[in-house]
This record gives C-alpha cells, sequence and structure tokens, in this order.
C-alpha cells in the first residue's frame, strides 16, 4: 500500500496550477526556487527533454538567439547549450528562478517578463522560441502566444509543451486561429507523453510551429 508521502513532488506542482494571477505564480515560484530541480528530478520531469528534442528537428544548431519562454531554473538553457545552441535568452516571472538559472551561466541575457503581458524585444528579434511546462492551468494564457509570434522572425519555430490535463481543447482554438490569422502554420507534434513518469501522470504533447 502506498503511504502518505507517495505522489507529494506531483502534489507540489499541482498546486502551482491553482495560481489564479501573475503576481500569486510568482510568489509560488520565489518560494519554490530553492527545492524546484530536486523535485522535478523525484518526478523525472520530461518537458524540456522533450521540448529540446522537438526543437533540434527543425532548428539547426548555431549562434542565432533563441528565446527560452519561461525559464525556471534554467533546466532548458542546460540542455540546449549542450546540443550547439550557445545563444539562449530566457525570461521568467520569478525573480528567484532566474536567480537559479544565472548561477548556471547558461544564458546570454535573463530578463524578468510575463507571458500573457507586452514582451520587451523588438519584432522577429528570435530564431526560435523553447517553451516547456509553461503553457498549462496557472501558468501562461494561451494569448502569450501573440507575443511570442511577434518577436520571431518569419521562418522561425515556436516549440512548446501543452498539458493535456488543463488545455485539451482550448489550446486547438487558439493553434487554428493564429493559423487562420496568417500568424503561424503548424509543423509537428509528438505523440502524447507522461510529464511526471517517476510519480504521477501529467500527460502532454509537443508543439511546433512556423511563424509565416
Amino acid at each position: 500500500m502506498a503511504d502518505d508521502s507517495e505522489h507529494k513532488n506531483t502534489q507540489q506542482l499541482r498546486k502551482a496550477y491553482t495560481a489564479r494571477s501573475a503576481e500569486e505564480i510568482r510568489e509560488y515560484y520565489d518560494q519554490w526556487a530553492a527545492d524546484y530541480e530536486t523535485h522535478m528530478g523525484n518526478v523525472g520531469y520530461t518537458h524540456p527533454a522533450m521540448v529540446a528534442a522537438m526543437l533540434s528537428r527543425y532548428v539547426p544548431p548555431g549562434d542565432e538567439a533563441v528565446l527560452d519562454a519561461g525559464a525556471g531554473t534554467g533546466i532548458m538553457a542546460e540542455i540546449l547549450t549542450a546540443m550547439g545552441y550557445p545563444n539562449i535568452v530566457g525570461i521568467d516571472n520569478s525573480p528567484k528562478m532566474l536567480a537559479a538559472a544565472a548561477n548556471k551561466k547558461k544564458y546570454r541575457e535573463l530578463h524578468q517578463m510575463t507571458l500573457g503581458e507586452p514582451l520587451g524585444f523588438a519584432d522577429d528579434h528570435f530564431a526560435a522560441v523553447s517553451s516547456a511546462g509553461v503553457f498549462t492551468e496557472g501558468h501562461a494564457p494561451l494569448s502569450g502566444f501573440d507575443e511570442l509570434v511577434r518577436v520571431t522572425r518569419a521562418g522561425g519555430h515556436i516549440v512548446f509543451s501543452v498539458s493535456r490535463t488543463y488545455l485539451e481543447g482550448l489550446f486547438e482554438e487558439k493553434g487554428k486561429a493564429l493559423e487562420a490569422a496568417g500568424q503561424w502554420r503548424f509543423v509537428d507534434a509528438s505523440e502524447r507523453y507522461n510529464s511526471t513518469p517517476l510519480e504521477g501522470e501529467l500527460p502532454a504533447q509537443v508543439y511546433a510551429f512556423q511563424v509565416v
């Protein structure tokens, strides 16, 4: 029989999904920052590796700027720099998560910005965008895609994970709306996978779209 501690790390993650404002999620992740990677390691967190694998299909390694949207503690930059993408710019809502990311010295730049609000970058600034574990309940709103499209140059790719538990159907509507508006086109999608395979189940998919 499972004891009361089973799934405690996944429960910590699920608590983050209950946030109802950018300020609330910022405070939550500031408090979680010191233990975040321990908890994510315990659940076998797969989003960063899955997003990096998809990005590598369509974005050749090189020095062009890649935006890590929702950088957290910098897990994505550790993976991408090892894969040959040295010019990573990270944004996140939480100052303490950004401080942890800065300690890894893998980012060219780090900025406190909030997805769903205007981003402080020029149009067409990035060759690609990666976003792992961000588009889910209580986190970045689907309106955040509008700014990601704006700051990505034509021909560039936006690669991200989507929680199927919380965004079933909603993301499809947003994706199709941007496609109908001539903003991006669908390129690829992974099979569904469990983003926390060592503890519980949080199904997700990774998508790739190309800005047009």
